[in-house]
């Protein structure tokens, strides 16, 4: 497939090829413009101008080859080579009209087309036969493309040639040869291009977005920021321990004085200490802080699983502490390389785009790996260029019909064309789709339509990046988007001899505070959120020269409009010290914080749901704990997401958990689409048919293995097996199958002695102990039910399994005696375990399972062998009914109600469907304080609305066994009108319909909050009351469907009933579900107890026990 030139062989090359000549010899020093993407002496890092892994993303990387000379194919480099190729033709070595020569023009600017009288040097080569075309041609591509022109794009420059050279213009039709030969794939690579003769178009969105804009700049400090000098802990820490003391002590000449420090409170943070202090050098972050738009992720890096000092920690990646690698691994998130040759940013706008968002990626000056996508999504990708817009091919050769001509060389390729130059040629059509677009947002800003006068000078690298990051946004209605992630650069962390950070600091500062301006003036503040990183953080201890070296974790900060500030996330060291589990050596940290955790939460903000598409994002997001993973409820002010949300599995981000959805895949991002309780859409008013919804598997089991361990394996596929017995026993122990082509693929048989039926969603295979040569890269499952049946096919598909071994002792790698024990759970696989695991969708159940691996990492050996077969899925009960398909149609009630769970103790009432009780109409759901749950997240302003200030001996969400009142004195908005003790409550669909009685009753005080005094109220108008409101989907919270907003449960009748001011209260009615509800199956409902009428912040406790609710 060859390779894709450097842009100085290419420009060299043509100097060279058409004998390029100076008028003083003297002068080849100044030969190259900037911008070309190989400028002299401009490398951006110590390792030179290209990454020699670089894999850009389209047909080279989607085949596993890497291309470094591609780093350069971006934006205005390409075009700023073009214009210098085209100038040097028509005008000679000058630096006028997009010229070659950096900073000399000999006697001012050529004033037309040919002409060289101002130049400082010119192309000399004449072929030495002008006669003709084609020998023209033929002539010119020897000598420019070593005779590789194609036929396609030798008929398009004959075309265009032709018409010079019959005016007579034969100096011109050479001109115009080189010119158009110098812009063809054959030349800018050294492969040979099949193409046709379509030209390549790129055009925008159509239509306007219909979400709100939404953009994450993503800030790489690069070279590896000191970051344990970005925060400090100060003072307040736990156990009177004196933290500032200790990292003095240890970062000695580097530690900062107290006069260099601004402090912060970080209580509420789960700090080691209340107070911490930025870098005096960064001031506009403090003040963010304390005005609640910026927060701080403490010990932040790369990594594969949750890992300390005392483990094999050098596996979690392949390459630790190098800049390039550390580089690519903070841009692509994906350190296992699941979706090896993306980047984070770039995956997630691939989601967002196929599930309807208008989206774009915008790197600044370049190619970043963080905005590489899958090639399939084809997402927008811009290059925002630093320099000021110049028009592309000033004195045209051929008039205004360059560019499209350009666009015809570099047409649609066939499919057997070369990777290399097919990468050039898109690129390329990229680049001339960004120089069109910038035309017009050109002419806007002359107009004045995007006005930056307010923006003042950027004079640092990293202010010029963030005024052209904000010119671009400015354009984001022209462009038609409503998501974007932008990438840009700070250079010069690299402090190996000296403290120099302070200044960089003070760079960053000046240009956050003129783009938190601007994002204020422009109204995007609120939907903006700035991320910054780093290769990795630095050692806390200094070296000899004064410097630091290269470590692991870093402190990092997050700042926009709409973060929930005021805050360090993650957990700073509780010691800088050998005692902690994290220190390596000199105070290399290990990370105890992923990437994956803030990407989750930023990933959800911009409107990402469901585990199967934050898996797609994150690909190593299975392998922390899902509850240690952020969402945007986390972080941000507005969110979609709960961060309990992490208690339930729910593939399709509908609010259902997987084992109670009726309806998997819901696509819950198109606008309008609401889901019932069992998962499935509303009915809607548009008259197209809707199939009723599969009914699959609520009420079902999940479990990490549908295979028991004492289930039966029999071997599959080989000539001798080992390890049977240990395939599904819950060890690492090793199982393997010597191959035998004959009798088909390797594997096993496994036959569960539950005798109950399942459905497998999922597949984990933990590494046995030895050679990684004989893992499986593909598996195939097959069910039956019983011996007599046939084969079913259930599921197939790729395995990447690591490199890294579960070592069993002594290397008895049969005996599950001394091999690991695998702790799993439905929802999750034992991250402590090097293994693999691959999800997938299936409805079909099966009694008996066929696992089979057609092919291992080293092709040619004998064996195949895996730890523990985990088929990841969901047991069906002999008892267990499927629940009535759902439709649009008014749903009929059904006499029977379907046993969702055993009938055993029913657990405490939480919001996740999996605490989901067991109940048969008539029983008493929550009987007693030990029941209640307090539910605190009903609004985003927790503090202001909702405050359980005292909160004895009550329960919170997921423990039920503790006896006690809940109470709590309501602190916040007086506008608020009915602050509440508040409990989320599902049960079986077939319980409760129209017509239904709800029998309420609790005790209750209220209480003078400052006097505790009881306050005397009119139960027939004003005293504590219970109100209810049923939904069809699990509380988001104040989001969903309701049936027909709050129903209060009636007050007595005036008279009949005294409140006791200063003793318990029983409280009770009846509530009939109303007709307006008939039909209607209520899944959740919110259950509030009121205080009864609105009080003053302060004002009222209320205080409640023994509530409970009988259904009849």
């Amino acid at each position: 497939h060859g390779q894709i030139r450097e842009p100085i062989l290419k420009v060299t090359g043509y100097l060279r090829s058409l004998k390029g000549i100076y008028r003083s010899p003297g002068n080849w020093g100044r030969l190259y413009k900037t911008g070309i993407g190989q400028d002299p002496y401009g490398a951006e890092s110590v390792f030179s101008f290209f990454l020699p892994e670089f894999e850009p993303a389209g047909i080279i990387g989607d085949s596993g080859l890497v291309s470094p000379e591609a780093g350069a194919l971006a934006g205005s480099k390409i075009t700023n080579l073009l214009d210098g190729l085209l100038a040097t033709s028509k005008f000679g070595l000058t630096n006028c009209r997009g010229g070659i020569v950096a900073y000399y023009s000999y006697n001012g600017c050529p004033a037309w087309e040919g002409d060289f009288t101002r130049a400082e040097g010119y192309l000399e080569y004449v072929p030495p036969d002008l006669t003709t075309v084609d020998s023209i041609i033929d002539d010119l591509s020897l000598l420019l493309t070593a005779g590789r022109l194609g036929a396609p794009n030798r008929a398009i420059i004959k075309s265009v040639v032709l018409e010079a050279h019959q005016y007579g213009s034969t100096e011109k039709a050479l001109r115009i040869a080189q010119q158009l030969i110098a812009m063809t794939p054959e030349y800018h690579t050294n492969a040979l291009q099949r193409k046709d003769v379509v030209k390549r178009e790129i055009t925008g969105y159509e239509n306007d977005p219909v979400n709100e804009y939404k953009a994450i700049v993503f800030w790489q400090m690069a070279g590896g920021m000191d970051s344990f000098n970005l925060i400090v802990p100060i003072d307040d820490c736990q156990n009177g321990k004196d933290m500032y003391a200790e990292y003095k002590q240890k970062r000695g000449s580097v530690a900062l004085e107290p006069h260099e420090l601004l402090n912060i409170s970080t209580v509420g943070s789960n700090q080691v200490c209340d107070k911490f202090a930025v870098n005096y050098n960064f001031p506009v972050l403090q003040q963010l802080y304390n005005e609640n738009d910026a927060l701080f992720i403490a010990n932040m890096g790369v990594m594969k699983r949750p890992i300390t000092k005392h483990e094999n920690w050098k596996v979690t990646l392949p390459i630790l502490f190098a800049h390039n690698h550390m580089q690519k691994e903070a841009q692509s998130v994906d350190p296992s390389k699941k979706k090896a040759g993306t980047g984070v940013g770039g995956r997630l706008m691939d989601i967002l785009k196929r599930n309807g968002y208008q989206t774009a990626t915008n790197t600044v000056n370049g190619n970043a790996l963080l905005n590489k996508g899958d090639s399939f999504y084809n997402n927008p990708s811009w290059t925002v260029s630093t320099r000021k817009f110049a028009a592309l091919d000033d004195r045209s050769s051929v008039g205004s019909e360059m560019l499209e001509i350009i666009k015809e060389l570099n047409g649609v390729a066939n499919s057997d064309t070369s990777k290399f130059g097919e990468t050039w040629s898109s690129r390329l059509a990229q680049s001339l789709f960004e120089y069109d677009m910038a035309k017009e947002v050109d002419r806007a800003v002359q107009s004045g339509a995007f006005d930056m006068s307010n923006y003042g000078d950027a004079t640092t690298s990293i202010a010029i990046e963030l005024k052209a990051v904000a010119q671009h946004m400015k354009s984001r209605h022209m462009r038609k988007v409503d998501r974007e992630v932008y990438f840009v650069d700070q250079h010069g962390f690299d402090d190996h001899f000296s403290n120099n950070l302070a200044p960089k600091l003070a760079d960053a500062n000046a240009a956050l505070v003129q783009f938190v301006d601007f994002l204020k003036l422009e109204s995007i503040w609120q939907n903006t959120v700035v991320l910054m990183s780093s290769d990795f953080g630095r050692t806390v201890v200094p070296n000899g020269g004064g410097g630091t070296d290269h470590a692991w974790g870093g402190n990092y900060f997050m700042v926009g409009g709409g973060l929930k500030g005021g805050q360090i996330r993650g957990v700073y060291p509780a010691d800088l010290s050998d005692k902690s589990d994290y220190w390596l050596r000199r105070g290399r940290m290990i990370p105890t914080t992923p990437y994956d955790a803030v990407w989750s939460a930023i990933a959800t903000w911009m409107g990402v749901k469901g585990d199967t598409d934050l898996n797609f994002v994150l690909p190593t997001r299975p392998n922390f704990p899902r509850c240690e993973l952020y969402t945007d409820e986390d972080l941000f002010e507005d969110y979609n997401v709960l961060h309990d949300s992490c208690q339930i599995w729910d593939e399709d981000g509908d609010g259902i958990a997987d084992a109670y959805d009726a309806c998997p895949g819901t696509e819950y991002w198109i606008d309008g689409n609401t889901v019932d309780g069992s998962g499935c859409f509303l009915p809607t008013p548009s008259p197209a048919p809707v199939s009723p919804a599969p009914t699959m598997t609520r009420g079902a089991i999940p479990v990490a293995n549908v295979l028991d361990p004492a289930s039966k394996i029999i071997g599959q596929g080989g000539s001798s097996y080992y390890g049977l017995s240990t395939a599904v026993d819950g060890t690492t122990a090793r199982f393997l199958v010597m191959k035998n082509a004959n009798l088909g693929s390797p594997g096993f048989i496994g036959v569960p002695t539950h005798g109950m039926k399942s459905i497998v969603h999922g597949i984990r295979i933990y590494m046995p102990g030895d050679n990684k040569n004989r893992d499986p890269v593909g598996f195939k499952i097959q069910g039956r039910m019983n011996r007599a049946d046939p084969w079913k096919f259930v599921a197939e598909g790729p395995l990447s399994p690591p490199s890294d071994r579960n070592p069993c002792s002594n290397n008895d790698w049969y005996n599950p005696d001394v091999c690991s024990v695998v702790n799993s759970s439905p929802e999750s696989p034992d991250n402590l375990l090097q293994h693999v695991e691959q999800l997938f969708y299936n409805v079909e159940t099966y009694h008996e399972y066929r696992v089979t691996f057609p092919e291992t990492r080293y092709v040619s050996q004998v064996n195949v062998a895996v730890g523990e077969v985990e088929l990841v899925g969901r047991l069906i009960p002999d008892n267990w009914t499927p629940p009535p398909s759902f439709s649009p149609t008014t749903a009929t009630p059904t006499t029977a109600a379907p046993t969702d769970h055993p009938t055993t103790a029913a657990p405490s009432v939480s919001m996740a469907p999996s605490s989901m009780p067991s109940l048969q109409c008539g029983s008493v759901f929550s009987e007693g304080a030990e029941k209640i749950v307090l539910w605190n997240n009903y609004d985003t302003d927790v503090t202001g609305k909702f405050q359980f200030n005292s909160v004895v001996n009550a329960v919170v969400p997921g423990y039920g066994n503790s006896p006690g009142a809940a109470q709590f004195t309501y602190t916040g908005d007086p506008g608020h009108h009915f602050p509440a003790i508040r409990q989320g409550v599902s049960y079986s669909n077939a319980c409760l319909r129209g017509g239904m009685q709800l029998a309420v009753s609790f005790k209750a005080k209220l209480l003078n909050a400052t006097t505790d005094t009881g306050i005397v109220c009119d139960p027939a108008s004003d005293c504590p009351r219970a109100r209810f409101r049923a939904r069809q989907d699990i509380p988001a919270p104040l989001s969903g469907t309701y049936c027909n907003g709050w129903y209060w449960v009636p007050r007595p009748e005036a008279n009949t009933v005294t409140w006791n001011a200063n003793e318990w209260n029983t409280v009770s009615g009846i509530f009939t579900i109303p007709p307006a509800c008939e039909g209607d199956v209520w899944r959740w409902f919110l259950f509030d107890i009121t205080m009864g009428k609105p009080y003053a912040p302060g004002e009222a406790r209320l205080v409640v026990d023994d509530a409970k609710v009988v259904i009849s």
